[in-house]
């Protein structure tokens, strides 16, 4: 099996789609990595002015059932931070919940107060820091559900 052909892969890849599509009718130029058979730790790279430079990364998952948050792996965390720190890239994450079809968006460096899940190993923040831009139609959800890894069942506990 390629990369490509894993599930999360084909997941991701169909929102980063999504992403990609949404940007565009905002009037951004998009940029993607052109390594296929690889993973890659920005998934677009946009501008809308040619001054302006916005780093993006795209999870395609639900929000967490104990939580109405997000959050990413810390060791990315930290590399974006890097990125932002380094070259002034501005850093965008957008989250893609594929139960309930919400799309929300941040900027890395307004999130505040997060919290860890997993020894450390994830970093989350509260969907309330976060702008929800778009919902998905069922036919979108639908979609990604094909290619759900989830090993648990999704319900919410507000």
């Amino acid at each position: 099996m390629t990369w490509q052909d894993k599930k999360e892969v084909i997941k991701g890849n169909i929102g980063e789609e999504i992403i990609v599509d949404f940007l565009e009718k905002k009037d951004f130029i998009v940029y993607k990595p052109i390594t296929k058979n690889k993973p890659h730790w920005i998934d677009i790279f946009a501008t809308k002015n040619k001054k302006d430079i916005y780093a993006i990364d795209v999870k395609t998952k639900a929000r967490f059932n104990k939580w109405a948050a997000q959050g990413i792996n810390y060791n990315h965390y930290l590399e974006y931070k890097n990125l932002l720190e380094t070259t002034n890239i501005n850093v965008y994450l957008f989250f893609i919940d594929d139960k309930n079809g919400d799309v929300h968006c941040a900027e890395l460096s307004k999130l505040q107060n997060p919290f860890y899940v997993s020894d450390k190993t994830i970093i989350a923040w509260s969907l309330q820091q976060m702008k929800l831009i778009h919902t998905l139609d069922k036919e979108q959800i639908n979609e990604l559900s094909k290619y759900d890894n989830r090993n648990y069942e999704y319900k919410l506990n507000k």
